[in-house]
């Protein structure tokens, strides 16, 4: 799954239990999408994000396995990411 948006807000408070992180992103046509980046990089494919360098008011494109709720979760494949856009 493939979506562009603009970042609304970052949570990275989960991984302090190993959740993951959840960036929020509102995306034209679709509304809020949740971007989900895992607690424990070493046991994805993808290439960590770099959430420091992420902020509110961003335009992203996010790359990664479509969640039943309608999210993605960056991690599975070696593609996917979360990359702000030029």
């Amino acid at each position: 799954m493939r979506v562009e948006g603009t970042i609304t807000s970052i949570d990275t408070q989960p991984w302090a239990y190993d959740g993951n992180a959840i960036v929020q992103l509102d995306v034209s046509g679709r509304g809020a999408v949740r971007v989900e980046l895992p607690a424990r990089w070493n046991l994805c494919k993808a290439e960590p994000v770099d959430v420091q360098a992420l902020a509110v008011g961003m335009r992203v494109q996010a790359v990664g396995q479509a969640t039943g709720e309608g999210g993605v979760v960056v991690c599975q494949d070696a593609a996917d990411r979360l990359a702000p856009l030029q």
